[in-house]
């Protein structure tokens, strides 16, 4: 089941950059901040690089975030496109 769920992830991912509408989205996702709280954070999919088939990679070229972290993608605009959550 949860390799499904990250294909799904990849899958929306790789399209929104595809059609090139990765500064429309965001990325909403667990951060583990070194030493800190873990946390609810946001990302612009713009500076996502590449998905591969376990995590996302970044623009700084050091990055990388784990799928299995993704709560949910959504438009700027606040519309979900992905969610994780049930109900």
């Amino acid at each position: 089941m949860a390799r499904r769920r990250r294909n799904t992830i990849r899958s929306v991912l790789n399209k929104i950059i595809y059609l090139g509408e990765a500064s429309e989205h965001v990325v909403l996702y667990i951060d583990r901040p070194p030493g800190g709280q873990q946390r609810l954070a946001e990302l612009p999919v713009a500076r996502i690089v590449r998905v591969n088939n376990w995590a996302m990679l970044l623009d700084d070229g050091d990055t990388v975030i784990p799928l299995h972290r993704v709560v949910e993608i959504r438009r700027r605009d606040g519309k979900v496109v992905w969610s994780r959550r049930k109900g």
